[in-house]
């Protein structure tokens, strides 16, 4: 019975999740596309990047408005934007980084706190189908998260470098499934 009683709890937490994750408005011009379809088009030309467009859109329904798979992966962007922010800040508090990396550190809180507000602003444009500045939103967030990790370049071997390379690719194919709507 109370395996029963998670299982509802999970589910009641899960559904909703995966629709604020993927619903937006319907867009006028935006084309229909496959899943796979999308992710060729927007993402062969890195095959580590067709696997993560094709694991980041996997809550989004096999076809679906290229506009749900920019949102979708735009969202997941400022997700994990929010798990670095998070490493970040145990890093700083914890006061125990040498002076080099914590300056590095430093530079990458305040550029995750810039990629974050640029990532919320592309995903509410894209919820209301409004693309004038989401392309340059998208560019402008690319290079706060490369400059964080270019920033962590001596220091290769902490986690963080790995979350933020990571984090950067993740931006990187949501910019090329945006670029499918408004170009590059």
């Amino acid at each position: 019975m109370k395996a029963a009683s998670t299982l509802t709890f999970v589910f009641a937490i899960l559904v909703p999740l995966a629709t604020l994750l993927t619903t937006g408005a319907a867009c006028t011009n935006v084309a229909t596309m496959k899943r796979d379809d999308v992710c060729h088009k927007s993402c062969d030309m890195k095959p580590e990047w067709y696997k993560l467009c094709q694991d980041t859109l996997r809550p989004v329904p096999d076809t679906a408005e290229v506009t749900s798979y920019a949102l979708m992966a735009t969202r997941q962007a400022s997700l994990k934007y929010g798990d670095t922010m998070n490493t970040i800040n145990q890093m700083l508090g914890a006061g125990n980084l040498p002076s080099k990396e914590r300056e590095a550190v430093s530079h990458c809180k305040g550029k995750y706190g810039e990629a974050g507000a640029l990532m919320a602003s592309v995903a509410k444009q894209l919820d209301g189908c409004d693309f004038t500045r989401a392309r340059q939103e998208y560019i402008d967030a690319e290079v706060a998260i490369r400059s964080c990790q270019d920033g962590l370049w001596s220091f290769q071997y902490m986690p963080l470098y790995a979350m933020v390379t990571a984090d950067h690719d993740l931006t990187l194919v949501a910019y090329e499934l945006g670029a499918l709507i408004f170009g590059r």
